[in-house]
């Protein structure tokens, strides 16, 4: 009996399991099918994308690459380019001729004659594929090319791009021949960008590399020689000594490889050579130096009567200046600038400039002569000052006035990887009054500021020398100055 209760009762469990696991197996099945019903589900409500071909690659693609449906020849180059009248008229060069009395309105083929040799077939593919296309990229090292491609075309929105790259790609590859672009194809923004660079890495930087000063042509040099903006590296004499450089990298054979110490020590000229010379480009950026700063330190003196490069004529009215500067001064009737125009103090100021590498405390002077003034220059993290220096028990000549005046300009200057301006501080002409042994803050410094800083100063000590009657200052208004006295 027990045995019989004890099977049914396995049976009852048996069918019980049995029926469980059919529930079971019943419910994953649902699950199953309703997890792939939303995997379906969405499945279909997701968006397959592919890019298709856009209107406007379609037609650069169809109309300008394939040529289709050209009513257009124009041969330009060697080369027929078969386009549309329609797309090509964006350009104010051919709309004009499409239109009007000009022979070639109702005309199916072209020519096209193209003189400047910075205009090539890749450029001009370029230029005329943007007809055809809502977007172009231009590479920097073409971008010269599609720049006087579109200015051929007059198409303001090409010469806009490129002169945002230029302005951005500037460098010591690229700085000549984009300014010599920018004087061709009349972009001011590109040239002063190029101008800006030269005048800031000219002597600190440019000067090392011989290949670069070739690129530079006399009337570059002369405007760089000429500007008040020109950064100097120590005195104004390291401008002479980059262009007496400049001039043997200029005059030199390819197979010369003489040493420009050598080259000069050794001449063989009798003759100041910027009288002899046949090709006479080569003398305005040395009449553009300003003589009577090159005179202040008796070894510079020495070097440029050594080299005879400079007519003794030239130096004559120097020297007779700065004499009459130093009499002026011995008889008490010249305590300095009081007053100087933007345009007087532009022309007449000494420059003089340094380089520092690191944060940190700085002391310097320039050695130059200045007429009795010890001027010291004190420079740290927070702050730049200058420090009229009095004392008895030194060898040069000393200025005892009890108060000397000096004009000053100081720019400071942050480049970036491509020894762009990143950041400059500029202190505008400020007037300082400086008792003897006193200290004077010029200014402080921004944070932005980064190292290497070059220190760029445009410096007047003497009151301007005015041939007519010396002892009349300028009349012209004074430009509003800080008066630190």
């Amino acid at each position: 009996m027990g045995g019989y209760v004890s099977k049914i009762a396995s049976m009852s469990n048996i069918a019980v399991n049995t029926v469980y696991r059919g529930r079971k197996r019943k419910c994953i099945e649902e699950d199953d099918c309703d997890s792939d019903t939303e995997f379906i589900d969405k499945t279909l409500q997701t968006p397959k994308r592919r890019k298709l071909l856009t209107t406007a690659q379609y037609i650069y693609k169809t109309l300008f690459q394939e040529e289709k449906g050209s009513d257009i020849t124009v041969f330009m180059l060697g080369r027929p380019w078969r386009l549309h009248k329609v797309y090509i008229s964006q350009s104010p060069y051919f709309a004009s001729m499409f239109s009007g009395s000009w022979k070639e309105t109702n005309e199916k083929i072209i020519t096209v004659e193209i003189a400047d040799p910075k205009i090539t077939l890749d450029s001009l593919s370029t230029v005329l594929g943007s007809f055809y296309q809502d977007e172009v990229s231009l590479e920097p090292k073409d971008v010269i090319s599609i720049l006087a491609t579109s200015t051929l075309f007059q198409l303001q929105g090409l010469i806009d791009q490129c002169t945002e790259i230029m302005v951005e790609t500037t460098n010591i590859k690229t700085v000549v021949p984009y300014y010599n672009a920018a004087v061709s194809y009349g972009v001011p923004a590109v040239k002063v960008a190029a101008k800006r660079w030269l005048e800031v890495n000219l002597l600190g930087y440019g000067w090392k590399y011989p290949t670069f000063l070739k690129e530079i042509n006399p009337e570059l040099m002369t405007e760089l020689i000429e500007s008040p903006d020109l950064v100097a590296m120590q005195t104004e004499f390291c401008i002479y000594m980059m262009l007496r450089e400049w001039l043997f990298i200029h005059l030199q054979n390819s197979e010369e490889t003489t040493d420009i110490s050598e080259y000069f020590k050794k001449h063989s000229w009798v003759e100041p050579l910027l009288n002899t010379m046949k090709d006479k480009k080569y003398v305005a950026p040395f009449r553009a130096l300003r003589m009577k700063h090159l005179l202040l330190h008796d070894q510079d003196v020495k070097i440029i009567h050594s080299d005879n490069l400079i007519p003794s004529e030239w130096l004559h009215d120097a020297y007779k200046e700065q004499w009459l500067h130093l009499l002026r001064i011995d008889a008490n009737k010249d305590r300095g600038p009081e007053q100087m125009t933007n345009e007087e103090f532009a022309k007449e100021c000494f420059r003089c400039g340094r380089c520092i590498d690191q944060p940190g405390e700085h002391i310097w002077r320039w050695t130059a002569f200045h007429f009795g003034l010890d001027l010291v220059v004190y420079l740290d993290t927070t702050s730049l000052r200058i420090r009229r220096n009095f004392r008895i028990d030194v060898d040069h000549i000393t200025a005892n006035h009890s108060k000397r005046s000096i004009i000053v300009k100081v720019c400071l200057i942050s480049l970036n990887e491509q020894r762009q301006i990143k950041h400059s501080q500029n202190s505008g002409m400020i007037r300082l009054s400086l008792h003897k042994n006193e200290e004077k803050q010029v200014m402080s410094l921004d944070k932005q500021l980064t190292y290497p800083l070059y220190i760029s100063v445009n410096m007047q000590i003497v009151t301007p020398f005015v041939p007519s009657n010396e002892e009349k200052f300028s009349n012209t208004t004074s430009i509003t100055e800080t008066d630190l006295a």
